[in-house]
């Protein structure tokens, strides 16, 4: 998986490219470590061109909510595909993220 990331103001935007599973985590975890001590605190995780996460990479999104949520910023995850919507659907962590049609209109929400 390929992972990056932009400012837009407050928000920091992580745009993931492939498929989100435990071989991921390691990398994932530097650049959400990286930005909080950079101050960020809220953060938009791009899931566009995400085909497939696995319970370890929910883990640490979960975690990544808790450290935002100590910082009392917020995690909101964008244009999840099918297969990953039903993935946090079956979890239920569909219900611990605000999700949004695309990574823009996300951004916008922190307004």
């Amino acid at each position: 998986m390929n992972i990056t990331h932009e400012q837009y103001g407050h928000v920091t935007v992580l745009s993931l490219k492939g498929e989100f599973t435990a071989d991921d985590v390691d990398n994932f975890g530097r650049v959400v470590k990286e930005r909080l001590e950079n101050d960020a605190r809220d953060f938009v995780v791009d899931l566009e061109k995400v085909p497939f996460v696995d319970s370890a990479a929910l883990e640490v999104l979960l975690n990544l909510r808790d450290r935002a949520h100590e910082k009392l910023g917020m995690v909101k995850l964008a244009a999840a595909d099918e297969n990953v919507a039903k993935i946090l659907q079956m979890t239920r962590l569909d219900q611990q993220f605000e999700a949004f049609g695309d990574m823009i209109e996300t951004v916008k929400s922190f307004r």
